[in-house]
């Protein structure tokens, strides 16, 4: 009888719904913190969406103090070691940090939460349920008060500034710039357009030109920068015959053409000349540069 009782423990499958339920809530809460941390929702400024982060792990930290069951109070704290975490992350992407301060971050960030873990081991350190009310208030205001900072704030201005002319050879040939400025005082994540155009001249044209400026997908805190419109276009000698069977796979003539916006025409004139295709997404030209 005894093999018996004890192989009836052992077969023993009981089953603890609450631990699956708050394993499975934690595992999606996770997989939240993840996808809001490293994915660009929101179009928050990247300065205050890692300053929301570090907010939301002080308050996961602050609720384990304040809830009463041990298994949500578990919960809380890894739903804020996590947050930090994916905050890390972000910040070492989104802002290319060096080797150096890579390091500065992780190693300081070790120090704090052994030093978290120091303190709640030696008890000297706990919120009663009142002030644990109070300190999450506070972070949900901190919380309340970036987002609508960000809100409010401006978003990045976009002008196209092209050149009258450009001298069309081999190789990349200079358009025009564009132009960025953030007159917000924090980083704001940048989303540079790209173009279409085509160079024609004398029933010739070479369409399907794609001018995209290269972009690092931020730019800082009321700071304007600048980037070059440039195209890699091969061009033939007058009386070199075209590579491609059809007018709008020719190689262009070299020279001098004039910069337009606009579509390209079915029938090109005499003039040579560049046309730059602006999409309603893109931001209009401004002005003319020399």
């Amino acid at each position: 009888m005894k093999n018996i009782d004890q192989l009836r423990d052992v077969m023993d499958f009981s089953f603890d719904e609450s631990k699956f339920l708050f394993g499975v809530g934690a595992l999606l809460g996770v997989i939240s913190i993840f996808y809001f941390g490293l994915e660009l929702i929101f179009d928050l400024s990247p300065t205050i969406k890692s300053a929301i982060l570090v907010v939301f792990s002080a308050l996961f930290f602050v609720l384990g103090d304040f809830v009463d069951s041990d298994l949500l109070g578990i919960s809380t704290y890894v739903f804020s070691g996590f947050t930090y975490l994916s905050f890390l992350i972000y910040v070492s992407v989104r802002f290319s940090l060096s080797q150096t301060q890579t390091l500065a971050l992780l190693a300081g960030s070790s120090a704090l939460f052994l030093g978290l873990g120091y303190v709640r081991n030696e008890e000297l350190y706990s919120l009663d349920p009142q002030t644990s009310k109070k300190a999450s208030a506070a972070l949900l205001g901190i919380l309340l008060i970036l987002v609508a900072v960000d809100v409010a704030g401006s978003q990045p201005e976009y002008r196209l500034e092209l050149k009258d002319e450009a001298s069309v050879s081999n190789g990349e040939t200079y358009i025009g710039v564009l132009e960025v400025e953030n007159s917000f005082p924090l980083s704001r994540n940048i989303d540079l357009p790209s173009y279409d155009g085509c160079a024609a001249y004398n029933e010739t044209a070479k369409d399907g030109l794609y001018i995209s400026p290269d972009s690092e997908g931020i730019i800082n805190g009321s700071a304007t920068e600048t980037y070059n419109l440039t195209e890699d276009i091969r061009v033939r000698e007058l009386n070199e015959p075209p590579a491609g069977d059809t007018r709008r796979e020719r190689e262009v003539i070299g020279g001098d053409y004039n910069i337009k916006t606009g579509e390209c025409p079915d029938r090109p004139d005499s003039n040579k000349t560049i046309y730059v295709t602006r999409e309603d997404s893109s931001p209009p030209v401004v002005q003319k540069i020399d």
